[in-house]
């Protein structure tokens, strides 16, 4: 009986140190997941502020809503842009498809335009891995690529004129195992010149 009885105290002590393992295992992930979604989080944004910092230069915004002659891209975009659509991902992976992220960003608002909300055509502005635009950011597997529309409180009837001093953008930062994490912002421009953030939300 005192076997068996030891027997028994042995294998629920050795479930025990199984499960507290899994626990600590389990947590080390979910950390290891929020450091990087927040480390994403930062990439996307600093994405955006690089594509303001561009926007706020700009004396009109209508021909940064013009289509290059590959129309995923504006006429005239930002000054970090990468050559290709289908860049190298920083983190070894498989190609980043930006035509694909531009056709995807666009189905998702048409999909969710509302009655009152005029229509918006995505123009691809920056794009590019962090590091090669932050110095600071040098080792960093992130790539971020910004995406620039008129404002759907446009109704002037043209997507390619900004006719109220609104411009949409949207902002992802990508990272390994196809995590991302979009920011959209819209932007106001001030009287006095210059631009002003009006609203920022996470992205879709």
């Amino acid at each position: 009986m005192a076997v068996l009885t030891a027997l028994a105290a042995t294998l629920l002590l050795t479930a025990l140190g199984v499960a507290i393992a899994l626990l600590g295992i389990e947590e080390s992930m979910l950390s290891l997941h929020e450091r990087s979604a927040r480390a994403l989080r930062h990439a996307a944004s600093a994405g955006a502020q690089l594509a303001v910092a561009d926007l706020r230069l700009a004396p009109s915004w209508d021909p940064l809503l013009t289509p290059a002659a590959s129309p995923p891209l504006s006429a005239v975009p930002g000054r970090f842009l990468d050559s290709t659509l289908t860049p190298a991902a920083p983190w070894n992976g498989a190609p980043i498809d930006l035509a694909s992220a531009t056709t995807a960003l666009q189905a998702a608002t048409v999909a969710s335009r509302g009655p009152a909300d005029a229509a918006q055509v995505w123009r691809l502005y920056l794009s590019g891995p962090l590091a090669r635009a932050a110095p600071a950011a040098a080792g960093a597997p992130w790539y971020v690529a910004v995406w620039i529309a008129d404002d759907k409180a446009d109704i002037d009837g043209d997507p390619n004129v900004d006719s109220n001093g609104l411009l949409s953008v949207h902002a992802v930062a990508y990272g390994p195992v196809d995590a991302m994490v979009a920011l959209d912002l819209t932007l106001r421009r001030l009287p006095a010149g210059g631009v002003a953030v009006a609203t920022s939300r996470p992205g879709l």
